[in-house]
């Protein structure tokens, strides 16, 4: 290989390198994969990993989506868990957005409303399942 040949290809890799050694995301997009992270870890992501799969369970009325026991997780548990806890962020961040519409308080209030029924919709959800069906109360 050539003397020049091996400079130029030196240069290419040492500005690429450095190009991805100084790349600073956006605080938006590392608070977005921190949320999904967090909702991962809560929503039982680990365990879910670290079992074997099951999605349905052979239950005495036919097949169950939710094992009634707080000691076991189904897969599809786990998503509708994730999905549930994302729903509640969601509402989180829309009650924290709507502060950025001072000036059009209509445009706040509906921010306020949607994101407090979204959170109202993920806490009774939550609860209700785990009252009702994980603890036997209810079906």
């Amino acid at each position: 290989m050539s003397k020049e040949r091996f400079s130029s290809i030196r240069y290419f890799l040492r500005k690429n390198i450095n190009k991805l050694v100084n790349y600073r995301p956006s605080p938006n997009i590392i608070a977005l994969i921190l949320m999904f992270i967090a909702i991962f870890l809560l929503g039982g992501g680990i365990y879910d990993i670290s079992v074997p799969i099951r999605s349905v369970m052979p239950y005495y009325r036919g097949f169950t989506l939710l094992y009634p026991s707080l000691h076991d997780q189904l897969l599809s548990e786990s998503i509708a868990i994730m999905i549930i806890y994302a729903l509640g962020t969601a509402g989180l961040i829309l009650i924290y957005r709507s502060a950025r519409y001072r000036r059009n308080p209509e445009q706040a209030s509906l921010l306020t409303q949607l994101g407090a029924a979204l959170l109202i919709i993920a806490f009774i959800v939550t609860e209700s399942v785990l009252y009702m069906w994980k603890l036997g109360f209810g079906f």
